[in-house]
């Protein structure tokens, strides 16, 4: 298409502004080409460059009210283009940045829930292994390790001898390191 002169590039924009469908189809075959050579420079991208230049089309004649005919159209139409291809490009970066967020908090959930899933599994092996356990043993490990009771406060509440408690501490600790090892190796 030959290049318009100021003087028709002007009226063209006047008859716009007024409606006219044909000058706004001369002045979008006069500047498809350019905006489009434009908005694809910035984005690389072909789809997304002819999106852009067919929303910027779209916008000027919704807004041609407000186009000043005596300024450069083709300069108007240019600032229209960057401005949108930038919008997108901001877009892009805000919907990278929420999508990465977002798959961070899953990720930290998901660890979360594993280490509770972890945690709650180790914890019924420890009832089960307590539950397991001889009575006498059951009762000894809970008063030492539940409640704090030292091996010799234990004897004489219970009325055995301290060496007693040990053994029954030391037997229920093998118990549990053996329920317990094949666990910790999976999880450390």
């Amino acid at each position: 298409m030959t290049t318009l002169s100021t003087a028709e590039e002007r009226e063209l924009v006047i008859r716009l502004i007024e409606s006219d469908s044909v000058a706004f189809e001369k002045l979008y075959y006069q500047y498809v080409e350019r905006a489009y050579g434009f908005a694809f420079h910035y984005l690389r991208n072909a789809a997304e460059a002819e999106e852009i230049v067919q929303e910027v089309f779209t916008k000027l004649w919704e807004n041609k009210h407000y186009i000043n005919p005596e300024l450069s159209f083709s300069g108007y139409l240019l600032t229209m283009v960057k401005n949108m291809v930038f919008n997108e490009n901001r877009k892009k970066i805000y919907h990278r940045a929420y999508v990465s967020d977002v798959l961070k908090y899953f990720q930290t959930q998901r660890k979360d829930l594993e280490e509770k899933i972890t945690y709650d599994d180790l914890m019924e092996h420890i009832s089960k292994t307590i539950r397991n356990m001889p009575p006498k043993r059951q009762e000894i490990f809970q008063l030492c390790r539940i409640e704090g009771m030292s091996h010799k406060n234990i004897s004489k509440t219970l009325g055995i001898a301290e060496k007693t408690v040990e053994a029954h501490m030391r037997l229920a600790l093998r118990d549990l390191k053996k329920v317990l090892a094949p666990i910790l190796d999976k999880i450390l």
